[in-house]
Formats: structure tokens, sequence, C-alpha cells
């Protein structure tokens, strides 16, 4: 436990900057697993391994608000980080640490299609026109691509009043979809952004809140979250973003729960790798449920949810803690 909590006061985190607060950390901890949890959920779908009405009961609960958690915690140090670098140098460090990584990896993808292809449910051949059109429409990864010019929309709007910031995010989020996908995107998910903007520092007032306070409010924000979602189906233009922000403030009212707890710690060091986590789960995913399917001929359900989530966390974690003794921090940002 030492060591682990060694490990998570030593490494820093590309996505977001400023003052280090194990909230955060412990939230996004809590969004990327789920984020893990939600694609392996949906290769089992897929392959026909869970059926019935609890996979759509499952996805409408956790896609109302664990994206939504990573765009607010985007947006929290983007001003104090504006203010420090400057418009050039922030970004600079935007192409570094998001634009880079995606692009690296949609490279990756592609040059191990051929090799796991066979192991995924569908599997298109190679053609170069049909990548560099998905590189160049977020297809590839649609969350860093949209992050990336979500927190360039923050640029742009950085002198605006939070307030008024936030609002013209609001109509943005609501009204009805133009242009590509990716443009969508960042339309519905902008509002998270400019809500962490406006929430900036203040963020760590949650540290003074009660843990009994917090643990009362998160049960009843989570109890929403599931009616919303278990009775209205899937978050659409005029739900998702009040869902969006109750689940990701009941996120951080759970984190403030386990603040300074072992699993707390746990959380904390899974949440400053999810970058690696985002970037390399799916192939220990992957790996993980070919293991199972082949080695130990088992497509039971729990067993396909559970384990391939944990090493699909786990894994990519221990290769961003490992980074600068594998020399393998090229992954994740580019090389200084």
């Amino acid at each position: 436990m030492i060591e682990l909590r060694q490990a998570v006061t030593a490494t820093a985190e590309p996505i977001t900057s400023g003052k280090r607060s194990n909230l955060v950390d412990l939230v996004k901890g809590l969004a990327i697993i789920l984020v893990v949890y939600g694609h392996t959920a949906q290769g089992t779908v897929h392959r026909g391994w869970w059926t019935g009405p609890g996979t759509a009961i499952s996805e409408n609960f956790i896609y109302s608000f664990h994206m939504p958690a990573f765009f607010f915690v985007s947006g929290l140090f983007v001003l104090g980080s504006i203010r420090r670098r400057g418009a050039g140098d922030f970004t600079l460090e935007k192409v570094k640490t998001i634009l880079y990584p995606y692009l690296l990896f949609a490279v990756i993808s592609a040059a191990l299609g051929p090799l796991i292809g066979r192991f995924e449910v569908s599997y298109s051949p190679f053609h170069w026109k049909t990548f560099l059109m998905n590189v160049a429409d977020g297809s590839v990864s649609w969350f860093l691509f949209t992050l990336f010019f979500c927190l360039m929309v923050a640029l742009l709007t950085a002198r605006l009043p939070n307030w008024l910031r936030f609002l013209l995010a609001v109509v943005a989020g609501i009204a009805p979809a133009y242009g590509s996908y990716i443009m969508n995107r960042v339309q519905w998910e902008f509002c998270f952004v400019a809500a962490g903007m406006w929430v900036g520092n203040q963020i760590f007032r949650l540290e003074r809140v009660p843990k009994w306070m917090a643990a009362i409010g998160f049960m009843l924000l989570a109890a929403f979250q599931f009616a919303a979602t278990y009775f209205y189906g899937y978050p659409n233009r005029w739900t998702y973003i009040g869902l969006g922000l109750t689940g990701t403030v009941a996120l951080l009212l759970l984190a403030r729960v386990l603040e300074n707890h072992r699993v707390g710690v746990a959380l904390v060091w899974v949440g400053r790798a999810s970058l690696a986590i985002f970037l390399l789960s799916a192939f220990a995913q992957g790996a993980t449920r070919a293991v199972l399917s082949s080695l130990f001929h088992t497509n039971n359900l729990w067993l396909q949810l559970l384990v391939p989530t944990a090493f699909a966390t786990a894994l990519p974690a221990i290769v961003w803690y490992q980074q600068d003794r594998w020399r393998l921090g090229w992954l994740f940002h580019w090389p200084s």
C-alpha cells in the first residue's frame, strides 16, 4: 500500500493540469473503469453472450454520465493552464498530449488490424482512403478527438464570463445536430467542459464536505440516475446534459466518500493512468477474452465481463507507471 501511494504521488498526468487532487483522480478512476466495463459489455452483447433487458439498462445507466465526467474534469483547470502557458503553448501541449496519441494509436490499430482482426466480431481489410477518412473525422477515437476540439473551444471562449460560456454551451448542446459527427460530439460535450471551467479550483471545497453527507447525496443521485435511465432509456439531446451533470456530481460525491480509504487509493492509482487505460484497454481486453474463450473454453457471462475489465484496467495502468523504465513514454505523449 505504501508503494502504491508513492506511485500515485510520483506520476504526472498529461490531460489536466494544475493542483493535484485525489478527488479528481478518484473520479477519473471510477469513470475509466466504467468505460472499460462498458466496452467489455458491448463485446459480450455483440457475441450473443448477454441478452435480455439487463444489457440496455446497464448501457443506458453508464453511458448517461461516464464520458461527461471526463469532459468535466478536463475543464476544471483549463483556465489556469491557459493563464500560465498562454494560448500558443496551451495549444501545443494539447497537440502533444491528446492529438498525438490519437494519431499514433490510429496507426498502431491499423498496423495490428490483420493480426487481431480474427478476434473481433467484424473486421474490414485496410484501405488507405477509409483509414484517412476515419482519422480525419474522429472515428478512430471520438473521445480524444472531441476532447481536443472542446479544449480549443475553451481557449477561444476563455475571456467570456463563466456563466455565459456555460449558457451558450447548453444552448448548443440541446440544438439539433448539424454538420459532421465529430462536430456534433463537440456540440454535445463542450457544456461539460464549460461546467468544469466554471467550477475550477472550487472543486477543492468538496474536501470539506462530511463523508456521511456525501454518501447520502451520492445514494440519492445514483437512485435518480438509475430511475431516469430505467424509465426513459438512453439519454437524448434533451436529457443528456442534465443526466451527465447529475451523474458527474454523484461520482464526485462517491469520490469524497472513498477519499483516503484503501479503495480510494487504488482508484487514484487507476485514475492517474486513465490515458494509458483508454488507449491500451482494447488490446488487453481482447487478449483476455480470447484466452478465456480459447484456452479455458468458457463464455460465462460474469467471467467474460469481470476478468477482461480487470485486466484491461490493470495491465495498461502498469504500463503507464513503468513507462520511464520501459522507455514507452512516446506512446502517451510527444517525445521530448
